[in-house]
């Protein structure tokens, strides 16, 4: 199956390009698709936990949420976002790409490539980004109050905590931002936090068997 062809109306060519076939949770990455994260081609195993490895803090949650809305609908998708590379280079990148659906209907893969915005960015003044960083602020401060909930309730770390939300909103096939944003309100209406992280894998376990766990 073939790659989006790059048609001549991004600033820079493509780098590389990237299959994501959902059922197996599996990647291919070409070798630019390696380059820019810092590795050798094919010296790594691309996954799902790989790339969301290498999001820049500030970005993961929204990167994965793009990954789950195009696995949802499959329509085309464009997100600009910052990786940090395995030499711990910060790296603007702007990734793009479609779902493909198969007989049943469901997106089976997720076709796509990155362009590497970094040397654009550096030249350019920083007003467009500060500005989209400014839409998702909401989200984003909203999720790091959770994260923190999730901590104070359990004991992990942050990189753990957010992975206690992505799971959440895997299993209860709930989008990351409507859990973190259900934590945050069960708190301010005076739960506590071991309360409300437990009610809010118990409330999404429901949603997805239509039984109460309780």
């Amino acid at each position: 199956m073939a790659n989006p062809t790059f048609d001549g109306s991004m600033p820079v060519t493509p780098v590389g390009y990237f299959t994501y076939t959902v059922e197996d949770d599996q990647w291919f990455w070409s070798d630019g698709i390696y380059d820019l994260h810092g590795y050798e081609p094919r010296s790594v195993e691309p996954s799902t936990e790989l790339l969301l490895r290498h999001k820049h803090p500030d970005d993961r949650a929204r990167a994965y949420e793009v990954l789950e809305t195009v696995v949802q609908d499959g329509r085309p998708f464009s997100c600009y976002h910052r990786l940090i590379d395995a030499k711990e280079r910060v790296r603007s990148v702007l990734s793009v790409g479609r779902g493909v659906r198969g007989d049943r209907g469901t997106v089976e893969q997720v076709l796509g490539f990155f362009v590497d915005l970094t040397a654009v960015r550096r030249d350019e003044t920083n007003r467009e980004v500060e500005e989209a960083l400014l839409r998702i602020a909401e989200h984003r401060s909203t999720i790091e109050q959770a994260k923190g909930i999730v901590m104070l309730a359990t004991g992990c770390d942050p990189d753990r905590a957010f992975e206690v939300l992505r799971e959440a909103s895997t299993n209860g096939n709930v989008k990351l931002r409507h859990v973190a944003h259900g934590l945050v309100e069960a708190v301010g209406e005076g739960l506590a936090a071991e309360e409300a992280t437990r009610a809010m894998v118990l409330d999404l376990m429901h949603d997805r068997s239509g039984e109460d766990p309780r």
